[in-house]
C-alpha cells in the first residue's frame, strides 16, 4: 500500500514539474510592427579584426526594439573580441530605454536619452596596439590629393531570389587615382556588386513605421527608402584606413560616388563590395627593427603591464600574420545581405523586458 501511494506522489510531482516547465502562451496584444533583419560580414582591412554580424530591429511609431549578435571570425578577433549578444528596447511612451543582457537574463533601465556612464567621464586607458585596425603606412606629414576619378555602373542583366525579393545585378567599379605632392600615384579600385529590388508597398509600409519612430524620437530624417550602394561600416573602415594620408578636401571627395549611383534602380539586398589599394603615393620609408626596437624598450612595472606588453606583441604577430595570409586577398571585402522588410504582427511582449529578468542598479 504505502509503495502504491509512493508511486502516486512520484506521479504526481513530475506532472507538476512538467507543468511548472512550459512556456506560458503569449496573450499580449499583436499590432503592426516592421520586421528588419540584416547580415553583415568582412574580412577587415588585410585580415585584421574580420567579423559577421546580425541585426534585428523591430520598429512601432513609440517604441523600438534593436537585436545585435556580433562574433569576431578569425583566430585573433574571436579571441580578442569573441561574440556578444544583447537587445535596447526603446519606448517613447515610457520615455524608457532598457538595455538587456541575454547571456545573463538581466538588464538596466534608463532614461530615453540614456543614462550617465562615469566610466565615459574617464575612460580606462587600453593597449592602442590591441585595439587599433592597421592604417596606411606613409610618411609623416605626406597627404595625397584626388587626380582622377572613374565611376561606372552597369546593369548585368542577371535576375535571382534572394529572402524572397526578386532582384537583379548592378556591377560598380569605381577607380580613383591618387597623387602626392612629389608626383608619386596610388589607385584605390572599388568593386562591388549589387542585387536591388522595386520598392513594394510592404517595404514602403516598413519604411513608414520606422520614419514615424525616428521622427517621433529625433525629429526631421532622410528617406529610408535611399541607402547607400557602399555600406556605411565598409566607408568607415575604408576612410579610417586612409585618414592621415588624404587632405580634407580629399577625404570628402573619395567616398562621393557622385550622381551616377542614380543609374542603380530599386533598394540594395544584396551586396559584396571588394576593394584595393596600391601605389607608392606618400609611401613610408621603412625603419629596420623600429617595432622590435621599441617593443623592446618597454619597461614593464606591474603585472598589468605584463599583460599589456604580452597583449601587444600578440597584435603584432597576429597582425603580421593576418596580412600575411591575405596577400592575395582584396584588402577590405564586405558583405551585407538583407533578410527582412516588412510589417508583421507581433506581440507587445516583444516591446517588453522578459520576466525573469532581473533589474542590474547603474553604478
Amino acid at each position: 500500500m504505502l509503495r502504491i501511494v509512493f508511486s502516486v506522489v512520484v506521479l504526481l510531482g513530475g506532472a507538476v514539474a512538467c507543468s511548472t516547465n512550459q512556456i506560458e502562451p503569449d496573450n499580449s496584444p499583436l499590432a503592426p510592427t516592421a520586421v528588419i533583419e540584416r547580415h553583415l560580414e568582412s574580412n577587415g582591412i588585410k585580415g585584421f579584426f574580420p567579423f559577421e554580424d546580425n541585426e534585428i530591429h523591430y520598429v512601432r511609431a513609440n517604441m523600438r526594439r534593436d537585436d545585435n549578435s556580433f562574433k569576431g571570425t578569425g583566430t585573433y578577433s574571436s579571441f580578442l573580441v569573441g561574440s556578444r549578444s544583447g537587445s535596447t528596447i526603446a519606448r517613447l511612451d515610457r520615455n524608457l530605454l532598457w538595455t538587456l543582457n541575454t547571456k545573463k537574463e538581466e538588464y538596466t533601465e534608463c532614461p530615453l536619452k540614456g543614462c550617465i556612464d562615469p566610466g565615459k567621464l574617464s575612460p580606462p586607458k587600453q593597449n592602442e596596439n590591441a585595439a587599433k585596425p592597421p592604417e596606411a603606412k606613409h610618411d609623416s606629414g605626406c597627404t595625397m590629393e584626388v587626380a582622377h576619378t572613374s565611376f561606372t555602373v552597369k546593369p548585368a542583366g542577371q535576375k535571382k531570389s534572394i529572402n524572397g525579393f526578386d532582384t537583379d545585378e548592378y556591377l560598380v567599379a569605381w577607380i580613383i587615382e591618387l597623387r602626392d605632392k612629389t608626383g608619386r600615384n596610388s589607385t584605390s579600385t572599388l568593386n562591388v556588386e549589387v542585387w536591388t529590388t522595386p520598392i513594394t508597398q510592404a517595404m514602403r509600409d516598413a519604411f513608414n513605421m520606422e520614419e514615424k519612430y525616428a521622427r517621433a524620437y529625433a525629429g526631421t530624417i532622410p528617406s529610408l527608402e535611399k541607402q547607400p550602394i557602399v555600406p556605411t561600416e565598409a566607408t568607415k573602415m575604408i576612410s579610417a584606413y586612409l585618414a592621415s594620408s588624404l587632405t580634407p578636401s580629399s577625404r570628402n571627395a573619395f567616398l562621393d560616388a557622385g550622381k551616377q549611383l542614380g543609374q542603380i534602380k530599386g533598394y540594395p539586398i544584396s551586396t559584396h563590395l571588394s576593394w584595393n589599394f596600391d601605389g607608392n603615393a606618400c609611401a613610408a620609408k621603412e625603419t629596420k627593427g623600429s617595432d622590435n626596437d621599441s617593443a623592446s624598450g618597454n619597461v614593464i612595472t606591474s603585472p598589468g603591464g605584463l599583460v599589456s606588453s604580452l597583449a601587444g606583441m600578440f597584435v603584432q604577430k597576429k597582425t603580421e600574420d593576418s596580412i600575411k595570409n591575405s596577400e592575395n586577398e582584396p584588402l577590405l571585402s564586405f558583405n551585407i545581405e538583407v533578410k527582412s522588410l516588412k510589417i508583421e504582427s507581433l506581440h507587445d511582449s516583444v516591446f517588453t523586458v522578459p520576466k525573469n529578468y532581473h533589474l542590474v542598479t547603474q553604478p
